[in-house]
């Protein structure tokens, strides 16, 4: 009688340990996957906003070119994976309206001349 009380507890036990580890499997890798994606939009928002510093510190727009889905300045290569690039002027300020990876990450800048 006490081989199968002791058995049993060990069963319970296992399977209990058996939910426990996978429950904690999925929480891990939801975690890991989701730090994956904040880890590419900070730094897609990262690599924008220096193309923006660098922009507003050169402040020649004559020598921006938009071309298959990259983005030149004076001939030399700023940003790739544009999929939206658009520019007004009014007056002293020019506008900006900027796209990277499918839409996925946007930005609308505004930069005195």
């Amino acid at each position: 009688m006490k081989k199968s009380i002791v058995l049993l507890e060990i069963l319970v036990s296992l399977l209990l340990f058996s939910v426990i580890a996978i429950v904690s499997s999925n929480m891990v890798l939801t975690l890991v996957k989701e730090n994956h994606l904040n880890t590419f939009y900070v730094e897609k928002t990262i690599i924008l906003e220096t193309t923006r510093l660098f922009l507003i510190k050169n402040n020649d727009f004559t020598k921006i070119q938009f071309k298959d889905e990259k983005l030149y300045f004076n001939n030399n290569l700023l940003l790739e994976n544009i999929s939206k690039f658009k520019t007004s002027q009014i007056n002293n300020i020019k506008s900006i309206s900027i796209c990277i990876e499918n839409d996925e990450i946007c930005q609308i800048w505004k930069i005195r001349i």
